[in-house]
């Protein structure tokens, strides 16, 4: 187990943990952030406090959900030190009047897909988390109670008003679809 050799002092075996995990920490602290900017010095950021805190790991859960827990409050501590917000830039859409048919709609899903996106990150810190390891990563409702550290009945309010306000900020995508 990689755990072992690295504790045993075997550095190479870090290296193992950064390659098999460093992708999913790059796409949770992306979608936590908002912004892709300041990704890899966040990423950066998590490895260094792993690395550091890694020996001192119990094991009381897997590696990935530790990861995870560090990336959060990476991502916080991140967002509190720039202490201002910045603006989420729309991607470029110029739509192709030639389009055939097929390519047009894997266009208007592109669009759709672009406004979800920026409607998740515009979304307040607290709420976006929720959204995001739930749907985005896929993680259990225990498992986000443990990272962020709240209750479940704190984690379902958070996830409920962040569907409302997602629902109103796309009120218009949802009208078109039924």
């Amino acid at each position: 187990m990689l755990l072992e050799r690295f504790n045993r002092g075997d550095d190479a075996a870090f290296d193992r943990i950064v390659t098999r995990y460093a992708a999913e920490v790059a796409a949770l602290a992306n979608r936590l952030l908002g912004w892709p900017q300041d990704v890899d010095d966040v990423v950066q950021d998590v490895f260094m406090a792993a690395f550091t805190g890694l020996r001192k790991f119990r094991g009381d859960c897997k590696l990935r959900s530790w990861l995870f827990t560090i990336t959060i409050n990476t991502c916080r501590r991140h967002r509190r030190r720039l202490g201002r917000l910045r603006s989420v830039p729309l991607e470029d859409a110029a739509p192709n009047l030639y389009l055939n048919e097929q390519a047009e709609m894997a266009a208007i899903d592109s669009e759709t897909f672009a406004r979800v996106r920026r409607a998740v990150r515009m979304l307040p810190a607290r709420y976006r988390e929720v959204v995001v390891l739930r749907y985005l990563q896929g993680l259990e409702t225990g498992e986000i109670c443990r990272l962020l550290g709240i209750s479940t009945n704190a984690m379902n309010v958070r996830l409920n008003r962040a569907r409302k306000r997602l629902k109103e900020d796309l009120l218009e995508l949802i009208e078109v679809t039924a």
